[in-house]
């Protein structure tokens, strides 16, 4: 008898800046995710109705203030959250954080696939890239972080609220643009930062001020549970593509990019943060489709 299929959550906070990168993902999607995937779209509550406009049978977009645990507000006028419980005031990037770990209070899918605004898909996959015999894909790239990456400080923290020793460099990496989650994991790790730190895990993740949601995520399967205790399968390839800046991205470069992709990658990603014009990020897209099918 054949397997059912699983059902995958995709993931995606944002805000309205992003609104456009975060359309053409949602756009590459409908093309290339499976049947039973539904995208879910977290952002700022007075973002909502901007993008209401993307929700299908497929799409749903909720509000962050309903997503990560009560008591998170933005100060008006300001990129800031405020936490009374927290003690101190966080970046829309750590909330986006907490929104990913928090995500399984909107969705009831198993397998959490989370992706970026400035993620796109250019090749059709499938739930057996991220769950097969019932174990969940992490992605780990051994010896990926090296002095002078920002995840050499993000690590100790991380180590910190799970009660861990930290390693030594080169550490493994666990940050990506296409992340598999199992929710069941992701529980088990926050009750983990909960007993280590005796108070809510978002109060102290965001006390941890930097932090990475993967590399608990990660450094939790690998320092606590164990890979055949949590149910996974490491895999080093990240399947998407990336320039990572912190420089544009420039339109002379936009070939060699798209060419250097490899013959299975499902996505490419030119980071937001570098700053690269929404027409080469678009010109970048063309091309890999293109070559993508091929």
């Amino acid at each position: 008898m054949t397997q059912p299929t699983e059902r995958l959550a995709i993931v995606t906070p944002s805000f309205a800046r992003d609104f456009d990168r975060c359309r053409e993902l949602n756009e590459s999607l409908a093309a290339c995710a499976p049947a039973g995937a539904t995208h879910y779209v977290i952002v700022d509550g007075r973002d909502v109705p901007l993008f209401k406009r993307l929700e299908n049978e497929r799409t749903v977009v909720a509000a962050i203030e309903e997503v990560v645990p009560r008591g998170f507000f933005k100060l008006p006028f300001s990129k800031w959250w405020f936490s009374a419980r927290a003690l101190y005031p966080a970046k829309g990037w750590l909330v986006q954080q907490l929104a990913k770990l928090s995500a399984h209070r909107v969705f009831s899918e198993r397998v959490q696939i989370n992706v970026d605004s400035d993620v796109r898909f250019v090749r059709p996959f499938d739930a057996s890239l991220f769950v097969r015999d019932g174990k969940t894909r992490l992605y780990r790239l051994p010896g990926g972080v090296r002095a002078g990456m920002e995840h050499v400080r993000w690590h100790p923290r991380v180590c910190r609220l799970l009660g861990v020793t930290p390693d030594a460099l080169p550490m493994d990496d666990y940050v990506g643009n296409v992340i598999s989650w199992d929710r069941a994991i992701v529980a088990r790790a926050l009750d983990r930062v909960e007993r280590i730190t005796a108070m809510p895990w978002h109060v102290a993740f965001t006390r941890g001020r930097l932090v990475s949601e993967y590399l608990l995520y990660g450094l939790y399967v690998d320092k606590v549970s164990g890979p055949q205790g949590a149910g996974v399968w490491h895999d080093d390839r990240s399947w998407c593509h990336t320039y990572w800046g912190p420089a544009p991205l420039h339109a002379s470069a936009v070939e060699g990019f798209a060419r250097a992709m490899l013959p299975d990658d499902i996505a490419i990603s030119i980071a937001g943060y570098s700053g690269t014009p929404p027409e080469v990020t678009r010109a970048a897209t063309t091309l890999a489709l293109r070559l993508a099918a091929t």
